[in-house]
């Protein structure tokens, strides 16, 4: 069932329009509603957007007597006021199906609003790919929002400020679509606070770490080995087989047999000169290295064993420097691009929350070859079936994510944003400008609305959706 609300205004388009609204409807139509155009012998799908109300009386910039009579507290008249939306058009509807829209909108063509009816339910009979539901509905109304499966190894980015239920979207949204869509979901809990505490999770500190990994993240707390490539080389050598050798070990004990180790190696240099120097070097690495610092790398579960786990498993990362959480991805990622290399189908969603954490917008140090892990899992998954998923706070710049990790995310949820993505190269202003939304609107969303824009969406046009918490 449908209502009338208005007709098209001129200066219509085949992309565009704008509805002139029935008396007093201007209190019921709201922004964000589907629409049906009646466009002569078709009808066209549109989403209202930026509302507008004008009354000639009172005009700001032109002496008015109704402008007077209203500074004295007179009601001003009603009679030449207009309300209108533009509407940004979704595609044709032809057989019960989307497609699109190549017809000019004729003026004063009627604009119908949807009451009763899912329209989205005519981008289920569109796709010839694998369309579902996710749980989440459209704001205002409770229809469910459809999603393309096929695109989920496409990779998503759910972007928004502090407090704009991010973690609780990612929840109750994205990893159950996931998961009955036969992937498993692996989440990288920064914090250790917006998964574990919800699903349970697996500490960090269980997890064993390879070799590379491990020598990555010492010589970033210790500058490259002080740039001595005889204690690299002392400590390359100690970390062979370690995942077997930390068994049943304290820290103290691995410390000090990692420090008598590297010391005896440097004895066994021939020149006094480079010998007096390594040796120097190795008194200023063992005052940045300290017991506590093995800590992250003597878990004994694999890798391989958190790949092949339960349909979601969250590794709490807290308690853990940012160098150290960083080596455990990569050594996840190495795993991940091992068996893909491999030619294995994944059918895993890996979900990283804090993503500037690992790619952010100039990375540098461990951050640096985290970044291309994530580039280079994320060119792999797509034929294997392995999805990325980048929660942060921010799209692009200082709080956002790398501009070619960016790229590479073909679906985005944009809830409320922070001032700095409202505007600027890369931020939501050109990611959803063209489609009439803009970042004063994106600045002010309530908790839990997202944009849902890309592959995953079957509209053409971003959708505002949101959800319940049960």
């Amino acid at each position: 069932m449908m209502k009338l609300i208005g007709r098209v205004a001129d200066g219509s388009s085949d992309t565009s329009a704008s509805v002139i609204l029935l008396k007093d409807l201007e209190r019921e139509v709201r922004a964000e509603s589907l629409v049906l155009i009646k466009n002569g012998g078709s009808d066209v799908l549109g989403i209202l957007r930026r509302g507008l109300g004008r009354n000639e009386f009172l005009s700001r910039s032109s002496y008015r007597p109704e402008v007077a009579y209203l500074r004295h507290g007179g009601e001003p008249s009603a009679a030449k006021e207009v309300y209108s939306f533009d509407i940004i058009i979704i595609g044709e509807v032809v057989d019960g199906k989307v497609r699109g829209n190549r017809k000019i909108i004729a003026p004063g063509s009627p604009v119908y609003i949807f009451d009763d009816e899912n329209p989205l339910e005519l981008f289920i009979a569109k796709s010839a790919k694998k369309l579902s539901w996710m749980r989440a509905h459209v704001e205002g109304k409770d229809w469910l929002v459809p999603a393309d499966a096929f695109y989920i190894p496409y990779h998503v980015g759910v972007f928004g400020s502090t407090g704009s239920g991010k973690s609780y979207f990612t929840r109750h949204v994205l990893i159950p679509f996931y998961v009955q869509n036969g992937y498993r979901a692996i989440v990288l809990d920064w914090s250790g606070e917006d998964y574990a505490p919800h699903f349970g999770g697996i500490s960090m500190r269980e997890i064993a770490s390879d070799e590379s990994s491990i020598l990555d993240y010492i010589s970033g707390i210790t500058e490259g080995f002080y740039r001595n490539e005889a204690i690299r080389s002392a400590f390359e050598e100690f970390l062979q087989g370690w995942a077997e050798f930390v068994r049943g070990r304290s820290e103290s004990e691995l410390y000090e047999e990692l420090k008598k180790f590297v010391q005896e190696s440097l004895r066994k240099i021939s020149r006094d000169d480079w010998r007096r120097s390594a040796e120097r070097a190795f008194q200023r690495v063992f005052r940045r290295i300290r017991p506590e610092d093995l800590s992250p790398f003597m878990g004994e579960i694999g890798v391989s064993e958190i790949i092949d786990s339960g349909q979601v498993t969250i590794i709490d990362m807290s308690g853990f420097s940012n160098e150290a959480k960083l080596s455990l991805f990569l050594s996840l990622a190495e795993e991940l691009k091992r068996r893909m290399v491999r030619g294995q189908r994944m059918d895993i969603a890996l979900i990283i929350d804090e993503a500037p954490q690992y790619c952010p917008y100039r990375p540098d140090g461990i951050q640096l070859r985290a970044t291309e892990e994530i580039k280079n899992l994320a060119a792999l998954g797509r034929k294997h079936r392995l999805n990325i998923t980048l929660i942060a706070q921010g799209i692009a710049g200082e709080i956002g994510i790398n501009a070619a990790i960016r790229r590479n995310l073909n679906t985005n949820f944009y809830g409320r944003l922070h001032p700095l993505d409202a505007a600027g190269e890369g931020g939501a202003k050109e990611w959803l400008g063209p489609y009439g939304i803009t970042p004063d609107y994106l600045l002010t969303l309530e908790e839990g609305r997202f944009y849902f824009s890309g592959a995953m969406n079957p509209s053409p046009v971003p959708l505002l959706i949101t959800f319940e918490v049960s």
